[in-house]
């Protein structure tokens, strides 16, 4: 997935709306209602009519990706981080083994990959004596390719790349993650009587634009014993080699499954929380492609987007085959934009933590238990009282817009450092009572 600057190009119609709206006589007002957001980037707005008197707020957009909209997508990492971090706590671990598991997608074809090696420093991509594939393009690279490379992740080949393969995994790939949830928890309940298996994943798109998950995997044991996280690696290991699911073609079926680079870390006794449920929570906030694309693309618009020629033929894959199986695959003409993919960034089992609708609540009675007085209340009990309208979303110029995802950058600074003078500060010395 790429990470590009949320705030965008300031152009001169973008600096132009800023000093307009900083100069307006209104500024206070639009401000207190940015402020109630959060410095949302695309807020809704709602108002409603009582006793003569029209109230305007500004909602959340909800939207978890940084580019959208830097502070909704920082509240959605951190209940994330929350839901981990709840799963993995002490009373929840006893008893248990947790372990953090990475399951990718098969190889489809040579791509151009960055190699580090602190050894050795830059290493190519493919060496090797100068050699053609069957199409006539050559299978060596020797370029030592470097983060942020456009070519990271395209296939030497194209023709030799499986487009087709590739999108039906993207497409099928939560459903694969279920085949193997399933298959594990009976691999367990053999090995292991009395263990129960809960988890909690995020997906991530590699440089190749194809999806593999991170995840937490927690086995709790109901006889009162632990459970050896060696035990538990070897049976994610063998779920992962041997989860299939047969999926139809255009050429008749086909099977799906895992890459062979699975890899387990045991995650003993609860430890390592924060750093695990930092990197999932870092992950669920990129997007796919470093130029933002609308939601629907024509298929005839494919050619002149903005990206890269990968990007493309995986877009003109779906189209393919969304005309050729559409009693099956008519839908993946409404996912060019996300490549094929339909699942969730973030799931997770029911008993491993706690929700996001929960934290949502927690937040909303938080803010009604200290808002200030004279804060209109989020919602009115009393009867007849009128109910909250959708107006529009967004703001009224991208002025507008830079000032309040500015303010949210500078509130995520702050914040980040005083999380970190607060994890280096020395512990204060301790007093007799």
């Amino acid at each position: 997935m790429a990470t590009v600057n949320p705030l965008g190009p300031l152009t001169p119609d973008t600096l132009d709306g800023l000093i307009a709206a900083a100069t307006s006589t209104e500024y206070e007002t639009w401000w207190g209602r940015v402020r109630s957001s959060g410095y949302c980037a695309h807020p809704i707005h709602l108002t409603r009519t009582q006793g003569g008197q029209t109230t305007t707020l500004y909602a959340r957009c909800e939207n978890r990706r940084e580019t959208a909209c830097p502070a909704c997508s920082d509240l959605y990492a951190l209940d994330t981080w929350h839901i981990v971090t709840g799963g993995l706590t002490p009373d929840r671990m006893t008893d248990a083994t947790a372990l953090f598991l990475t399951l990718t997608a098969p190889s489809f074809g040579t791509v151009h990959t960055h190699r580090p090696d602190a050894s050795r420093g830059k290493v190519p991509c493919h060496p090797g004596p100068p050699s053609l594939c069957t199409h006539g393009a050559s299978s060596v690279c020797t370029t030592s390719h470097v983060p942020g490379d456009p070519l990271l992740g395209s296939p030497l080949c194209a023709a030799c790349y499986d487009y087709e393969t590739h999108a039906l995994t993207t497409w099928w790939f939560p459903a694969l993650w279920n085949r193997y949830v399933r298959t594990l928890r009976r691999l367990v309940t053999r090995h292991i009587p009395g263990a129960t298996v809960s988890f909690v994943k995020v997906m991530e798109m590699q440089a190749r634009l194809a999806p593999h998950y991170h995840a937490i995997l927690r086995a709790n044991s109901d006889t009162g014993t632990g459970i050896a996280g060696e035990a538990l690696a070897a049976l994610a290991t063998l779920a992962a080699s041997t989860t299939r699911l047969d999926i139809p073609t255009p050429g008749g079926t086909t099977t799906l499954r895992f890459g062979t680079q699975t890899d387990t870390q045991p995650l003993p006794d609860g430890k390592d929380t924060r750093r695990v449920a930092g990197y999932l929570a870092k992950y669920v906030t990129k997007t796919i492609t470093a130029t933002p694309l609308p939601a629907r693309i024509p298929a005839a618009s494919i050619g002149l987007l903005p990206v890269g020629e990968h990007h493309k033929q995986i877009m003109r894959t779906l189209a393919r085959l969304a005309t050729a199986l559409p009693n099956e695959y008519a839908d993946m003409a409404d996912r060019l934009a996300t490549l094929g993919w339909r699942g969730h960034t973030t799931t997770k089992s029911r008993t491993f933590s706690t929700t996001m609708t929960a934290q949502k609540q927690h937040r909303a009675a938080w803010r009604a238990a200290h808002a200030a007085p004279g804060d209109a209340p989020e919602h009115d009990e009393t009867e007849g009282a009128a109910e909250w309208e959708y107006q529009r979303a967004g703001h009224k110029t991208a002025g507008h817009r830079y000032l309040a995802v500015t303010a949210a950058l500078t509130r995520r600074e702050r914040l980040r450092t005083a999380h970190t003078i607060t994890d280096i500060a020395p512990e204060a010395p301790r007093t007799r009572a």
